[in-house]
């Protein structure tokens, strides 16, 4: 079963392991961006010089590159000495479902009162299909009721079964209803899993983190040789944003809540980078093995 290319990467212990995991993100970003299904696989060499751009030393690529192949992220192949990679096709569905939520250019902020609703279980000594589940459904934007009873105030039905089916899943309830009522306890449970005020704060320190960069932008004051790692620093900065956040409708929120600011600051930086970006990774790409 592949994995996760966005969030599942086994959980790492030493700084060493966390160190590989998050060289094994980078890439499978930067091939989620500017890679596409049906354009021929890319130049190992050439991966392992956009690497370098990151300060990745070759070994560390080429161990990279090797790993998410294992992982079933990537597909490689050989023509005589030329060795290139693509992403498997699981691998990119998952990378387009992700970003379509993270290149969303709205809130989800008109709400029906309804509420989609699972509950599931698998083996308790299955640890491994127990955190895939719980990162799928996250992402979906739910939240945990109760160990196995998660709720999301959006319609992702079909979306939860098609995770569902994907990971194996058949022992679980999926309701769909306007019919749910939170008592006291039950809501306060749910609005401490939902932990706003940390989402709203990670939402400034966004804003604060990129405004220098948000201006250059608009201003046509990035260099090429620079805009890869920024777009790159900053999609990945935003998901890790995106898989915070339950995307609650207004009706949830308080007043203030900067999600609508920082996502259009997000917008607008990666847009404006986006042409650059791709044009680097493109001459990255083919400096050392032209196609």
């Amino acid at each position: 079963m592949v994995s996760d290319a966005l969030g599942e990467l086994s959980p790492p212990g030493s700084p060493p392991e966390r160190a590989a995991v998050g060289r094994q993100r980078l890439l499978v970003t930067l091939l989620g961006d500017h890679w596409h299904a049906g354009r021929a696989p890319l130049p190992s060499g050439g991966l392992v010089a956009v690497l370098a751009d990151f300060g990745i030393a070759p070994a560390n690529a080429r161990a990279t590159l090797a790993r998410l192949t294992q992982r079933g992220m990537l597909h490689r192949t050989k023509e005589g000495r030329r060795t290139s990679y693509r992403l498997t096709e699981p691998a990119w569905h998952i990378l387009q479902r992700g970003a379509r939520r993270i290149f969303a250019s709205t809130d989800e902020s008109t709400w029906d009162g309804s509420w989609t609703l699972i509950a599931f279980t698998v083996p308790l000594e299955d640890a491994n299909q127990r955190r895939l589940i719980r990162a799928r459904l996250r992402w979906l934007t739910f939240w945990p009721l109760y160990d196995a009873t998660w709720v999301t105030p959006h319609d992702r039905l079909h979306e939860a079964r098609e995770q569902l089916s994907e990971l194996g899943v058949t022992d679980a309830v999926l309701l769909r209803s306007t019919d749910l009522e939170l008592l006291p306890d039950g809501r306060a449970r749910l609005e401490a899993a939902w932990r706003i005020d940390e989402v709203a704060a990670g939402y400034r320190d966004f804003l604060h983190r990129y405004r220098d960069l948000a201006g250059r932008a608009e201003a046509g004051g990035v260099p090429a040789a620079e805009a890869l790692v920024a777009r790159t620093e900053l999609v990945s900065d935003w998901r890790a944003l995106v898989g915070a956040d339950p995307d609650l409708p207004v009706d949830f929120l308080p007043p203030s809540f900067p999600r609508a600011e920082a996502r259009a600051m997000f917008l607008g930086i990666s847009e404006a980078l986006a042409p650059l970006a791709q044009k680097r990774f493109e001459d990255l790409v083919q400096r050392l093995e032209p196609a």
